[in-house]
């Protein structure tokens, strides 16, 4: 992802997250795209005028139901969980962990939109910069 180009938009304080995030919306066209902590703190969001902490708040409650749901059947660490909305839009959680934290990528995403190859680049860039 080309983030000098795409995040040219965003105020030069903007985090490498919020750039990530950004390009990682326009690459997918996806309708927002939250970085939150396991715990349901946002860390970065896209566009930047989405209501981060009560995106991230549900997004801690799907984790926390997912992980629930994984202890009484018996499942291994979830890679991802999809809702899906009447207009097949899906709220797309990604769990991955960096230096022990536990982070969550969620993405809205459109009807027949693929999400899968961008969004695994944005966890990749990612977890590069939060060790940098």
């Amino acid at each position: 992802m080309n983030r000098k180009t795409r995040a040219a938009g965003l105020p030069p304080s903007a985090t490498p997250f919020e750039k990530i995030l950004t390009e990682l919306s326009h690459l997918g066209a996806f309708q927002a795209a939250i970085l939150a902590t396991s715990d349901g703190l946002p860390i970065a969001t896209s566009p930047s005028s989405l209501d981060a902490q009560l995106t991230a708040a549900m997004v801690a409650v799907l984790r926390k139901a997912s992980k629930d749901a994984r202890a009484e059947l018996g499942m291994g660490d979830l890679d991802e969980v999809s809702l899906y909305d009447r207009d097949r839009t899906r709220l797309v959680c990604r769990f991955f962990s960096v230096d022990k934290e536990e982070l969550i990528l969620a993405l809205l995403v459109a009807d027949g939109a693929r999400y899968r190859r961008v969004s695994a680049q944005a966890i990749h860039q990612i977890q590069e910069a939060w060790q940098n």
